[in-house]
């Protein structure tokens, strides 16, 4: 199986479970502009099944705006919309992760640009 490598910010907070079974974040990375002079996002759902780094890591140190640098592998996944029908998505498994920005450093713009590689985990 190849692992892929994505370095983004979190789109949002993450959510992980009561338990810290799973977390799933979206990172998003700009990728130029348009034709119309917009930004291009590009993005990717993560989702993490390694209760350490959830509580320790994900649930901890990220929130809105922090950047990631995830490596992991694509796999296809489906699921219940709300309006009854399946869905199919890609999601990158965590493999690894290590964390660029933290949540305690990132301002309101999510902008520090501060690596810290004591906090990278795996």
């Amino acid at each position: 199986m190849q692992s892929m490598m994505f370095t983004g910010r979190l789109a949002a907070d993450p959510q992980v479970s009561d338990d810290f079974g799973k977390a799933v974040f979206r990172l998003i990375e700009k990728r130029g502009v348009d034709s119309a002079g917009k930004d291009r996002l590009v993005g990717v759902n993560c989702v993490s099944w390694s209760k350490g780094l959830n509580e320790k890591v994900i649930a901890r140190g990220l929130a809105q705006g922090c950047e990631a640098v995830v490596i992991g592998a694509f796999i296809d996944t489906t699921y219940t919309a709300r309006d009854g029908k399946t869905r199919a998505a890609k999601e990158l498994v965590i493999n690894r992760l290590t964390v660029l920005d933290w949540a305690e450093d990132c301002g309101a713009d999510g902008a520090s640009g501060a690596a810290d590689p004591e906090h990278a985990a795996a």
